[in-house]
């Protein structure tokens, strides 16, 4: 597995915004699928939009890097990137490669 990728600004960790998970796939497999980090890894897709975020949800079949991107590219770039788990919202920190997976923090 690669380290995890995570944002830093001024020593604080800060939470990615959407320019910053298309910097750090860009030059990615853009078959690789998304998932949540948890045990077992947690499928992510289904993207929706609330006031400043971009939300990822729990699903059956995790989205692909490369349909993310086309979701994501349509939105604000400085929008922060969430995911639901067990119905409790979560701001991702960063992002871990492992396989052929991207695994949200």
């Amino acid at each position: 597995a690669l380290p995890i990728l995570i944002k830093y600004r001024h020593k604080e960790m800060t939470f990615l915004e959407i320019r910053d998970f298309l910097t750090m796939t860009a030059d990615l497999n853009e078959n690789y699928r998304i998932y949540i980090d948890q045990t077992p890894p947690v499928p992510a897709g289904i993207l929706r939009v609330t006031d400043g975020a971009a939300v990822f949800l729990e699903t059956k079949k995790p989205l692909t890097v490369k349909d993310a991107k086309k979701q994501l590219n349509f939105l604000k770039k400085e929008q922060k990137l969430m995911f639901f788990v067990n119905e409790t919202p979560q701001y991702v920190f960063g992002l871990k490669i492992s396989n052929d997976k991207i695994l949200l923090n």
